[in-house]
């Protein structure tokens, strides 16, 4: 095909051959235009009299490349602007053309404004081309979960209290000359509650004086609480106040961060009470794990460590590709994401994908009403391993389920290299939407190293 040919060209340049991944990238924008039109509406948003920004700024096929670059390499806004400057494979790449290098303000600016649901239709074109060099079918399709933490602080009563004060009144403080009294009295409440803490937390008695010693700690932490949380109100007043005065002076993201924190901080205010003071258990759905990320979620199953962050739902094909991916909301079971994979794959790749005849999943997508479900959509083999009960998977042999069950461990690997090949295990981007996008990124960018991999097979070349 024309971009197995157009790569045999680029490779007799050793720019190219030494970074086959984003040679590969180039060709498929260089062959397909329509690839930057996805996201161009939201580079171009706000901006006037031209399309593609004013002269001095990157167009936004340069902004599409820098993004790739980034990604693919594992850069820092910071590094990605050294790399700007520093390497000839950047230069070539992002066709900065002499052009002095772009500052990463501007480049974090730019690529965050491309929208997730855009990078999701990316991922599906760049998928669409490994169908068509035959390195993908969609006969064959296997499912799994994983998590991804957000960038926050193990959430504690105590931890939450403070970033609401904290928080508060680093923003207040900005609207007077001088901190508030409410400052000082915090650092005397913060150090005693960190000693309480550690005391707590570090008891050295053996035997029955010890759960005497801690029980008397628990008693010493909930007195303290009872002043950590009555400073805490009168936070809380002291920031409506600030509401009712002129807040102009504060920055439009301060002044968001001040309305929002009444909110989070009457939340935070009757959790703690109802746990700390009344010793009450607080529902999951009540708590908030991060005043900082709210969309954070708690993510717990069976035995394994708990992960504040989100599930990601994903799916791959024969090829190792990334089909599909989905960021879930709250903590939903495995056994309720098995049907919208199939359903979205089906759809998304209707035009060049065959009938799926075969599913491998874990035991935890193993239903009845799954089972039913996969036939039917006319699947013949339906694959779960681990499964406990009377339910069986269903196989047209003995052989083609015990292939599939060996097959299915391989998405194993396929999500460890996107988590740690590509640092999806903390996504440090702020907010729901800059997550989802950070998690499209590294599977647009993980797909691009597999689909490099499989051209350089056909291709016989070794680099």
């Amino acid at each position: 095909m024309k971009i197995l040919n157009d790569l045999t060209i680029r490779f007799e340049n050793n720019i190219w051959s030494n970074s086959p991944q984003l040679a590969v990238i180039d060709v498929i924008i260089e062959s397909n235009p329509q690839l930057i039109k996805i996201i161009a509406e939201d580079v171009t948003k706000n901006l006037k009299n031209n399309k593609f920004g004013r002269k001095d700024n990157p167009t936004v096929e340069q902004i599409f490349r820098l993004a790739i670059y980034k990604e693919i390499k594992k850069l820092t806004y910071e590094e990605l602007e050294f790399h700007q400057f520093d390497s000839k494979t950047c230069k070539e790449f992002v066709k900065l053309d002499g052009r002095k290098s772009f500052s990463d303000s501007i480049l974090q600016e730019y690529i965050s404004k491309i929208r997730y649901e855009n990078l999701e239709q990316i991922m599906i074109f760049i998928n669409k081309i490994a169908f068509r060099l035959d390195y993908e079918n969609g006969e064959t399709i296997r499912i799994d979960s994983t998590k991804s933490e957000t960038n926050i602080h193990y959430p504690t009563n105590n931890s939450l209290t403070y970033d609401c004060i904290k928080t508060a009144s680093n923003i207040i403080k900005k609207l007077y000359k001088e901190h508030s009294v409410s400052w000082n009295r915090l650092e005397i409440r913060r150090k005693k509650a960190k000693k309480i803490n550690y005391e707590l937390n570090n008891i050295k008695i053996k035997g029955v004086k010890k759960e005497k010693m801690k029980a008397k700690r628990k008693e010493k932490m909930k007195l303290l609480f009872v002043d950590y949380l009555a400073l805490l109100k009168e936070i809380h007043n002291e920031v409506k106040e600030a509401l009712e005065t002129d807040i102009s002076s504060l920055s439009k993201s301060n002044q968001n961060s001040l309305k929002d924190l009444i909110r989070q901080i009457d939340i935070v205010y009757k959790i703690s009470y109802k746990f700390q003071i009344d010793g009450e258990k607080v529902e999951t759905k009540d708590k908030i794990f991060s005043i900082y990320e709210e969309h954070t979620d708690i993510i717990s199953k069976g035995i394994r460590e708990t992960v504040f962050g989100h599930k990601i739902n994903l799916a791959t094909g024969k090829s190792n590709l990334f089909l599909y991916c989905k960021v879930e909301e709250g903590n939903p079971s495995d056994k309720l994401l098995f049907e919208e994979p199939l359903i979205k794959i089906e759809e998304n790749y209707k035009d060049v994908k065959k009938a799926t005849k075969s599913t491998a999943t874990d035991g935890g997508y193993a239903t009845i009403d799954n089972k039913d479900f996969a036939i039917s959509k006319g699947i013949v083999n339906i694959v779960f391993t681990k499964i406990v009960g009377s339910l069986k998977s269903v196989a047209e042999s003995t052989e083609i389920e015990n292939k599939l069950k060996k097959w299915r461990a391989g998405i194993e690997g396929c999500i460890s290299n996107l988590k740690r090949g590509l640092n999806l295990g903390r996504v440090t981007w702020k907010g729901l939407d800059m997550f989802n996008s950070k998690v499209f990124w590294s599977v647009i960018a993980y797909n691009i190293r597999v689909l490099t991999g499989h051209i350089l097979k056909d291709m016989k070349i070794k680099l």
